[in-house]
């Protein structure tokens, strides 16, 4: 008894067809895989640089030093306030930190949220806690809510801050 199958056989150019296929496809993954870890690498970078720059903003404020604080500012950085007040450029960011500096000790923390950059912006978002001791009299004002810093990377390759916003109840006294 004979019995016919009823698939036809492969031709050798349907096999090779089949083996091109599944080359291109080891061959697509492995491309793939090394584009993620070629963008990948640039956006973990920026992203602790951000991180780094937020910590010595932190820093730089609770141990007054103002100039540095300052070079942190592209010349036109806005800075909104809890109260909704919008503080534009360098000559107002001193008149700012000068004021922060000379009438309160802060212990400020911040809590990131939210750490991402695209192109040549990045954010960081976030909550923080506060207390701010007078220098005058020793009182102690506690503050909390939110926060972001929007940072521009600069012809230079430099990262400055263009906005910065903290949200919440401005505490009584400030």
């Amino acid at each position: 008894m004979n019995v016919v199958s009823a698939r036809p056989a492969k031709s050798p150019l349907f096999q090779r067809a089949g083996r091109v296929a599944v080359a291109f496809l080891v061959f697509a993954a492995i491309l793939a895989t090394l584009s993620f870890t070629a963008t990948a690498a640039p956006q973990t970078s920026t992203l602790v640089t951000r991180g780094k720059i937020r910590d010595a903003w932190v820093q730089d404020l609770r141990t007054k030093q103002l100039e540095p604080i300052l070079k942190f500012y592209a010349p036109d950085a806005a800075f909104l306030q809890p109260s909704g007040e919008r503080l534009t450029g360098s000559a107002a960011l001193r008149t700012l930190f000068v004021t922060i500096m000379s009438t309160f000790n802060s212990d400020l923390t911040l809590h990131s949220q939210n750490l991402e950059a695209s192109g040549d912006l990045a954010y960081d978002s976030g909550d923080f806690q506060e207390s701010l001791t007078a220098i005058a009299t020793g009182a102690k004002i506690n503050s909390k809510g939110s926060y972001i810093l929007i940072f521009k990377r600069q012809p230079n390759g430099s990262w400055l801050i263009v906005q910065q916003v903290f949200t919440g109840t401005p505490p009584a006294g400030t």
